[in-house]
């Protein structure tokens, strides 16, 4: 049964590398677009009896990524498999008496779960989704998740610009939404800080003070979240101090609530445990950490503390553009955590908006991740002790996201080079 789910694994996702690739290549001058074209064009005739993708919108897309997600969350609640099978714990029943605990007036953050226990490293926002889930159990759970977690496809197409099909298809197919969001309940969690990043840039369209208070608030599902939401409130000349002022206090705010009602049962395990968490990394602290060689000292948590702050600040005053400054800090977050999960790469869903460049560098992190991951992290080293393709694994993700990250700082130069041209000169 395992080498035949493994099998099926596998196969989905080679093919969705495959065809995540062909949606990057299409639209290129490249010889591989070339090709592409007039292939594509005779299967849209012999399928649909159009040569165009015209209808395609995001609902046909969301529509597969839901029933994909609940036939695997079906399979997963009738199976068992969600249930606790010890020794260990089970993340599912965990979320789900997270909610229970909420309604209940106790402590949600850390809770019983398969005759132990476990901590829930989300804050007030995703407590709040977790106990409206929870009324229905755990098919409410997921039913509750699955519509959050999805939301980043239309979101993702009322957000982008005139390519916006092309990027909702690459969306719709990378390894960082359709198996990590479907295929586990921690990947559709995660999945709160795209959509808050793209709910608030949709909202920032209509009032940027009210998307900074709605990003603000949903922020404190997962912490992180707050510095892309700041940084992006930089690119209306008009009303960005007050957006990132609203977007603080509301942030502030609503922690500060919670640390009130839940005192360290709160701060512990959704801020300080996250932030010196060490578990495993995919990015440059993996090798680090492979090898049992990162010091456990404050100045490290300080230095990327002060990275963190130093590159939002610097986003806000340098980049005028709202998709790129919360591009650009999502990617240096990525490079500077020192627990850089498979399941937190989701994070990097909105940099898909940032141009046909960023996307292929999407396409790199996200194969290269998966790789590491489900092959040479929990197999390689876990099972069979040998520890240095992830390592190397390591290495490679942050050189990709390294080059994403001055390729989008490169672009946010090139705009502002653009526009200052474009700026009339008032004769003297």
């Amino acid at each position: 049964m395992a080498d035949w789910f493994n099998a099926v694994t596998w196969g989905v996702f080679a093919g969705l590398a495959a065809l995540n690739l062909a949606v990057i290549l299409y639209p290129t001058s490249t010889r591989a677009g070339a090709w592409l074209r007039p292939r594509v064009l005779r299967l849209l005739r012999t399928l649909s009896r159009r040569d165009d993708l015209h209808w395609l919108d995001w609902q046909p897309v969301m529509i597969a990524g839901l029933v994909a997600f609940a036939a695997v969350s079906t399979y997963g609640i009738l199976s068992g498999q969600y249930g606790c099978h010890p020794p260990g714990v089970s993340d599912p029943i965990g979320v789900l008496n997270s909610g229970r605990a909420f309604w209940a007036g106790t402590n949600p953050f850390t809770v019983s779960d398969c005759g132990g226990h476990i901590e829930i490293p989300y804050g007030l926002a995703a407590v709040l989704i977790d106990a409206v889930g929870s009324l229905g159990g755990l098919p409410g759970l997921y039913v509750v998740w699955g519509l959050v977690a999805f939301s980043v496809l239309p979101l993702t197409w009322f957000v982008a610009g005139p390519d916006r099909r092309q990027v909702l298809l690459f969306v719709g197919t990378s390894a960082l939404v359709v198996p990590l969001i479907s295929s586990q309940i921690d990947g559709a969690t995660n999945a709160i800080v795209p959509v808050t990043v793209l709910l608030s840039l949709y909202l920032a369209g209509r009032n940027e003070v009210v998307a900074a208070a709605v990003g603000g608030f949903l922020a404190t599902a997962r912490f992180p979240n707050v510095f892309p939401i700041l940084g992006a409130t930089g690119s209306n000349r008009r009303y960005r101090y007050a957006a990132f002022g609203v977007a603080l206090a509301v942030f502030g705010g609503f922690t500060a609530l919670s640390y009130a009602v839940w005192r360290d049962d709160f701060l512990g395990p959704v801020i300080l445990n996250q932030v010196g968490r060490r578990s495993f990394s995919l990015n440059f602290y993996g090798v680090f950490l492979l090898a049992n060689a990162l010091p456990s000292a404050l100045w490290i948590e300080a230095v990327e503390a002060g990275l963190t702050v130093a590159l939002v600040l610097a986003v806000f005053f340098l980049v005028r553009n709202a998709v790129g400054g919360a591009s650009i800090v999502l990617t240096g977050f990525a490079l500077l955590t020192p627990f850089l999960s498979f399941n937190i790469l989701v994070y990097l869903v909105p940099v898909a908006l940032a141009g046909a460049r960023a996307r292929g560098w999407l396409w790199a992190i996200a194969f290269v991740g998966s790789i590491n991951y489900d092959l040479a992290y929990n197999v390689w080293a876990l099972d069979d002790g040998i520890t240095w393709p992830s390592a190397v694994l390591d290495v490679v993700l942050t050189v990709l996201l390294i080059g994403l990250f001055v390729d989008l700082w490169r672009r946010e130069w090139a705009r502002r080079a653009t526009s200052a041209v474009a700026e009339p000169v008032t004769p003297t």
